[in-house]
């Protein structure tokens, strides 16, 4: 096993990569396989963060932010793990990268704390009948301008949509797809409203004044649609991924989530 607990270590891995100087603050990145790539760009902080390669050939990619990363993160073979950019991230934020699959999550979200995501169940669980499986892992996508409200649950296969709320302890259960600009809630989920945004501003401090006049907001900046030859399809980025060695996953990355700025790219 190879482990990094301070900048100093970075240049001593031999099976494994670390790109980029990251911030490490009472934090650990444990390699248990060999071909992992873990990327860091400009402005990122990580503090009491755990992350677990425990196979091979899986990329985390983290973004520049003004959050401190506070993570715990276990991700196995051929997977990746993708932030984007400029993210609030409220520590500590769970994930589990499984079963070759893949979680990326777009630019400028709010992620709460105890937010938890995972790609595969803890068994496999088969057909008494016909003995074959039935719960199938799945990649998450979580798009631009994104709330994860408090204690929030991820399963497998999850897709949601850009500039999608989802309510404090609401359970998102296997291969559900929440709709851009809608708010959902409950266990399981349930859609609350549709054609709503939200912005990052926090009101709770705002005097008499300024909560009187923040009751309208005229821009349409955080309103997605679904545009052909903009919006990406999740299943098809899934297979090509798949398919890819790790230096190849980290191109495809800054191709299409780093270079690509649309704002509907992500318009589930």
């Amino acid at each position: 096993m190879e482990s990094v607990n301070n900048v100093d270590q970075i240049k001593s891995l031999k099976n494994n990569k670390i790109i980029g100087n990251p911030i490490l603050n009472k934090s650990k990145i444990n390699f248990h396989g060999k071909g992992n790539v873990f990327y860091c760009e400009n402005k990122v902080n990580i503090d009491d963060t755990s992350i677990n390669f425990k196979g091979n050939n899986s990329l985390v990619y983290l973004s520049s932010s003004n959050s401190k990363y506070s993570l715990n993160v276990q991700i196995n073979h051929d997977s990746i793990l993708y932030f984007g950019k400029d993210n609030n991230l409220i520590p500590k934020i769970s994930i589990n990268v499984q079963e070759h699959q893949n979680i990326i999550i777009g630019d400028d979200c709010s992620i709460s704390s105890n937010v938890r995501m995972r790609t595969t169940d803890a068994h496999s669980i088969f057909s008494t009948e016909s003995k074959k499986r039935i719960n199938y892992s799945g990649s998450i996508y979580i798009g631009d301008h994104v709330f994860l409200g408090h204690n929030a649950y991820l399963e497998k296969g999850v897709t949601i949509g850009s500039g999608v709320i989802v309510e404090n302890n609401a359970h998102v259960g296997s291969n559900v797809n929440l709709e851009s600009n809608c708010f959902y809630g409950g266990n399981p989920i349930r859609l609350l409203e549709r054609d709503v945004f939200f912005i990052k501003d926090f009101p709770a401090n705002n005097d008499y004044e300024s909560t009187k006049n923040s009751q309208d907001y005229k821009s349409n900046v955080f309103i997605y649609e679904n545009v052909p030859g903009e919006t990406l399809n999740p299943l098809k980025l899934d297979a090509m991924m798949k398919n890819f060695s790790v230096n190849e996953k980290l191109d495809f990355i800054q191709k299409l989530f780093i270079q690509n700025k649309k704002q509907n790219r992500f318009s589930f």
